[in-house]
Order: C-alpha cells, then structure tokens, then sequence
C-alpha cells in the first residue's frame, strides 16, 4: 500500500512522542558527583607536601612545615605503626632540629623504669652503654630492640648530653621484670618484705624458666604473674622510698593490664593501660615544674599512632593523644600531631615473642585499613606529608563503616606522613 502523506504525518508525530525522552534525558544527564573518597583524594592532593631524604637528612617543603609548626608547640606527637627503619631517623631529626627550640623531653612507649635504665646507659656510654643493658637479662624493652630505634635514642640522648632524665617512660613493662626487680632487692627494707619479695621473684624466675622451656609467651612473667604478690610486698613495706612506689607501681599495674587482656577483658585492658599512660606522664610533667627545670618543657613523644590519636582512638578510649593537647592549652600553647605510615605494601619489622626478636612482616597494628583514599594522594615516590586540617570540612561526619578509620584519622592527627618505598626495621646486634 503506498503511504500517502496524510498517513505518514501521524507516524512521524508518534515516532518524536516515543524519541523525546530519550533525547530529553540524554541532554540533561551530568556525570555522577565524586564519591566522598574521591574529595577526600582531591582535598589530599591540593594540601599535600614532599619530604626527601638523602642518608640521615631530610629535606623538602613538607620537612620545613613541620620544623615551623613544632617550633612553636608545647609537644610534638609522632604516632607511627612500629617497625618501620626511616621513621625512627625521621623522629631523630625531627627532636635534633627541634631541640634548638627547647625540646628536652622524648616520651616514649616503654616503662618509667626502663626508660632511667636506657637514659643513664646512653648518657654513660651512648649506643654501645645501651647495648650492654640490652645484652642483661630482661634488660631490652619492647621495641628498641630494632637496630634504627635504639641509635634513635642514642642519637636523641646524644644532642642533649648534660641534661637529665631525657628519655621518659610512660608505659607498662613487658620484658623489664628482672631488672626492675634487681633493684627492689637492692633497696633496704624490713624482713618481712624481703620475704614477700622474694616470693615475687620466685615466681618471675618461674615464670622465665618455663617460657624459655616452651618459647610460649603466655608464661613470661608480665603475662602469667599473680598482682598479690605485689600486694603483698606492699602491705609489708609501708615505709617504701618514692623510687621503690614507684617500680611496684608499674610492675603491679603491668600484670592488672595484661590480666584483663589475657582473660578477654580487652575494653578494660586498653582502658587501664590509657590511664597508666596518663598519668605516668603527667608524674613526669610535675616533678619536670616542681624542680623547676623548665618553666615550660617541651617534649616529643613517640608512640604506636592509637596512643596519640585525638578523641577516642580505634579500642574506644582516650589516650595520650587527647590528654596532650589539652595540657599544652592549659599552657597557652599548640601542640602538633603526626601520623606515620609506611609505603604502601611495605613490610614492617614485627616483634617475635617466641624467639625474642624481630622479623619481617605485613604491618599488624591495621593502622594503614581505610586509608586508601590518603595513599591515592602520595606522590609515586619519596614521602608525602599531607595536611590534614583541611580534610575535615570534607569528611565531618560518617556512619559508613568503610569511612570510619579515615574520619578518626583526619581528626584525630594534623598531620599524615606515607612513607612510599619504606623498609622495615633491622633487629640490634647485641653480644
């Protein structure tokens, strides 16, 4: 049938009916908006800075920001995940450069104890003074059996020779029992708690010998002790010096953490430690203003990053990383918080309970989960410093849970610091 044009004229209407929202929708679609991770990329890209390093010396306009931004805080915070070889140069840098302007404290992630036994064994003999502590049974805390960690200290101990009690300890004792325990024995006390103590020192030596049977960890004493052996040696001696208070202290509370830990009670073992940070390190803070020796001191602290985050830190408590901020406004003073992460994929130095030593590993902290969108920011090399002030008008709130890691890191640090092509730690050879 041939189509005339009074037929044709309908179909054509009918065919533009059909075609116009399909044309309509193809004139007024817009590419998708950026995802939340992408603007968080996007912000990271736009207030990101490099760092080099060339041997022991850093450099760059990242490197410049954060020497200026020390220079005028109260404390400067260094998280890190542990085990990474350039972090530790980085923090001696950092404390030798900032020393100039008063830093004369380095708090670090070990007892207050340990930490006097490392500080005088550094001033006596710098780094060969602290390996022949660390040769001592139980005289190598965690962590600084790494070889970058313990020339760290020598190196930090180094730039401020003449001064005392450099090195504050703020932590629990893991490994320290026998020495700290040598030196309860040393202190003159009654009869009936030389008895006690050796009760206490009984069940130390009981507990080493049967992890060096096994090379089981549960069995070393800081992990297998009974804290009423403590008690009891309290109980007998009422007329303790301060020092001697003070160790019982720290061993008491170091088997009271890790009792709660070993028997699943992990909120309430991450809890008391926090607390047991805290308020070692405010001790310190007294004694330094009450002798005097700074009307304000200025001290680095150096910790696994959930120690020093700000506001409630991925175990649900508040840490250092809250306190410190706080007590430096109290001063009318800032303070500065750096996160850092190793290169993307980099393996770590892990510790090894079973042989006492460090091998290496894939990052076990977790602390590099969630942060995709930051690590999508680093330069391909060399290291990326990353403002992160700036981010948090991006990332306010969120209830995804792929986000959460992020947004308590934006929030919680300053700064963040991806160290692309890091290498883990090397263990320290001691004779």
């Amino acid at each position: 049938m041939r189509m005339t044009l009074p037929m044709i004229k309908p179909l054509i209407f009918m065919s533009s009916l059909l075609l116009w929202p399909m044309l309509a929708h193809a004139q007024t679609t817009e590419p998708a908006p950026p995802s939340l991770s992408d603007r968080v990329t996007e912000a990271a890209k736009a207030n990101r800075y490099r760092i080099e390093k060339s041997g022991d010396i850093f450099s760059g306009d990242g490197w410049d920001r954060l020497l200026a931004e020390g220079r005028q805080s109260q404390f400067f915070l260094l998280g890190e995940e542990h085990g990474i070889a350039e972090n530790p140069q980085l923090a001696a840098a950092l404390f030798t450069d900032l020393s100039e302007s008063g830093y004369s404290r380095f708090a670090i992630e070990v007892s207050p104890f340990m930490a006097a036994r490392m500080d005088d064994a550094l001033a006596e003999g710098g780094l060969d003074g602290l390996k022949e502590l660390f040769a001592e049974p139980g005289g190598q805390p965690a962590f600084f059996g790494m070889a970058e960690e313990a020339e760290m200290l020598a190196t930090v101990r180094g730039n401020l020779a003449d001064a005392p009690d450099v090195l504050w300890g703020t932590d629990y004792e893991v490994l320290g029992d026998r020495q700290m325990l040598r030196a309860l024995e040393a202190m003159p006390k009654p009869e009936a708690a030389a008895v006690a103590l050796s009760a206490l020192r009984a069940e130390s030596d009981a507990g080493w010998a049967k992890y060096e049977e096994t090379r089981s960890p549960q069995f070393v004493f800081s992990f297998s002790g009974d804290p009423q052996r403590v008690r009891d040696v309290e109980a007998a001696w009422l007329d303790r010096s301060v020092d001697a208070a003070w160790i019982l202290d720290q061993i008491e509370e170091t088997l009271e953490i890790n009792r709660l830990f070993v028997t699943g009670q992990n909120f309430a073992s991450n809890k008391r430690r926090a607390d047991h940070l805290v308020a070692n390190f405010l001790r310190h803070w007294r004694v330094e203003l009450a002798d005097g020796r700074s009307p304000e001191p200025r001290v680095f602290a150096k910790y696994g990053a959930s120690h020093l985050v700000r506001g409630r830190n991925s175990n649900g408590v508040f840490d250092l990383g809250t306190t410190l901020p706080e007590l430096a406004a109290l001063e009318g003073r800032p303070s500065v918080s750096l996160f850092v992460l190793p290169g993307q994929g980099s393996s770590v130095a892990v510790f090894d309970p079973t042989a006492m030593t460090f091998r290496d590993g894939a990052p076990k902290d977790g602390y590099g989960a969630g942060m995709g969108p930051l690590y999508d920011a680093a330069f391909d090399s060399g290291y990326t410093l990353i403002d992160l002030r700036p981010l948090r008008a991006v990332l306010t709130r969120t209830t995804d849970p792929d986000l959460v890691a992020l947004a308590r890191t934006i929030h919680g640090f300053d700064y963040v610091l991806i160290m692309t092509g890091s290498t883990p730690s090397s263990a320290l050879l001691v004779e």
